[in-house]
């Protein structure tokens, strides 16, 4: 009898021998350095009374990641680089404009980088020409520079989002922002966030053809994902062959993998993906991508066995119909919250008003990816102080070129069934399109899907 591996096993042996050569034959779709300045300059035009500061760190899901804004200005990805944008017009009211160059500040030069460690961009002439960005600096000088602003601007806008906890342990973003006030006391700071989003909102023709391009990658992914689902899987056997996926197909990697069985299902950002899965469970699966520096974001419950249950089946389909009823009402100058209040009356009027927690949808790569229409934080002007300024991005009207999710849900812990169905939505001049349309969500399609043998991997599960 031949010995079967285990899937664990198989990906791992296909992780080290595969060449990871993209199925779909995607062209590189690289940003030219203009698209970067285009950019930096119409956030220029939205703070004109002061000084931009960003940091290309964020905190991001209990961690720290690299800040998708700090890409979208700029085209680099070096951990810690800042970035000091000056508006023009403002170095231009000053004695000495040619002082005041917006600068991007990089690590110093390490000979081990190249040798040790990936090279990467140092401050001087090779950064300027890579970025187009005229100016360059060591980050060792960043904090000296960060305290001179104070003679050219009474007002310096910082990113962040993250809500306070307790005011001895602010959070990282919170961290700079505080920093930045202590060197630069007598100055006005603005939350640069809300702004990032409103810029990030309409997306350009190469951002959406990128996102295009990762959805179609997300939904292999998911496929797949749904052939291999069979009771005595772990949840980290899927994550492993999704990664594998992403990566095979030219991806930087995930952004987020959640694959959440029985109980787990009901935890919205299970992240362990631990569990042995069982006959009967259900399973989310809300995955996305990092494509070329931008995420995706799709979700698709499925029953672990291959088949719904009646009552599983009941509650999939009240979600369903919660979720095309609210994607039917996207175009132009409809809002976020509209169509939450279109998903919530219909699992309303079923009687599960009480299990749909969670809002029904979010932006995608403008700003943060899970919270756009959180509460921002405004600096107060006092120590460890920080007030709350409701800024909802769910009350912006949609418009051409905008791209969100609606992802209605239900989850009743008591009876281990939570259902989420997700997809990525583009506002076109008269509609949407949906771009994760190619991933089954349909329950026949779903269980006919699971039956088909995998592409990718042997199951080593009848």
């Amino acid at each position: 009898m031949k010995k079967l591996f285990s899937l664990t096993t198989i990906i791992i042996t296909l992780l080290r021998f595969t060449s990871l050569v993209p199925i779909f034959g995607f062209e590189e779709k690289m940003f030219e350095k203009s698209d970067f300045r285009e950019r930096r300059d119409k956030l220029c035009s939205l703070i004109e009374d002061g000084v931009a500061i960003i940091s290309n760190t964020v905190p991001y899901a209990g961690r720290i990641r690299l800040n998708p804004d700090f890409f979208y200005l700029t085209g680099v990805d070096v951990p810690e680089a800042k970035l000091i944008l000056i508006p023009s017009k403002l170095a231009e009211k000053t004695p000495s404009p040619q002082a005041w160059k917006s600068t991007l500040y990089l690590p110093p030069h390490d000979p081990r980088r190249g040798v040790w460690d990936d090279p990467q961009l140092f401050p001087g002439e090779e950064a300027q020409r890579e970025t187009g960005i005229e100016n360059t600096a060591s980050l060792e000088v960043f904090y000296a520079h960060v305290a001179n602003l104070g003679n050219i601007t009474e007002t310096v806008y910082l990113p962040f989002q993250s809500n306070l906890d307790s005011p001895l342990e602010l959070p990282p973003d919170l961290q700079f922002v505080e920093k930045v006030r202590k060197i630069l006391p007598q100055v006005r700071i603005k939350n640069l966030t809300p702004i990032l989003d409103e810029l990030r909102w309409k997306k350009s023709k190469k951002e959406i053809e990128i996102m295009r391009e990762g959805c179609k990658i997300t939904v292999e992914a998911f496929k797949e994902a749904a052939r291999l689902t069979k009771p005595g899987h772990y949840e980290y056997e899927i994550e492993a062959a999704v990664n594998y996926i992403f990566r095979k197909n030219g991806a930087q990697g995930a952004a987020f993998t959640i694959i959440g069985s029985g109980p787990n299902s009901c935890i919205l950002h299970h992240m362990k993906n631990d569990r042995l899965m069982e006959k009967g469970d259900l399973l989310v699966i809300d995955i996305g991508v990092w494509y070329k520096s931008y995420s995706t974001d799709l979700t698709r419950t499925i029953p672990v066995s291959g088949s719904f249950t009646a009552e599983q089946r009941k509650i999939y389909e009240i979600v369903l119909r919660a979720q095309k009823k609210a994607i039917s009402i996207v175009k132009p100058g409809v809002t976020l919250a509209e169509i939450h209040k279109v998903s919530m009356d219909v699992i309303d009027e079923a009687g599960y008003g009480k299990y749909f927690i969670h809002g029904v949808g979010h932006s995608l790569n403008g700003g943060s990816l899970y919270k756009p229409g959180s509460l921002g934080l405004v600096f107060s002007g006092m120590y460890g102080k920080y007030k709350m300024d409701r800024y909802f991005a769910a009350d912006n009207p949609l418009l051409p070129g905008s791209v969100f999710t609606v992802e209605p849900g239900i989850y009743i812990p008591e009876k281990n069934l939570g259902i989420r169905i997700e997809d990525d939505i583009l506002v076109s001049e008269d509609g949407y399109e949906i771009l994760t349309d190619e991933a089954p969500k349909e329950i026949d399609e779903i269980e006919r899907l699971m039956r088909e043998k995998p592409k990718y991997f042997m199951s080593s599960h009848k």
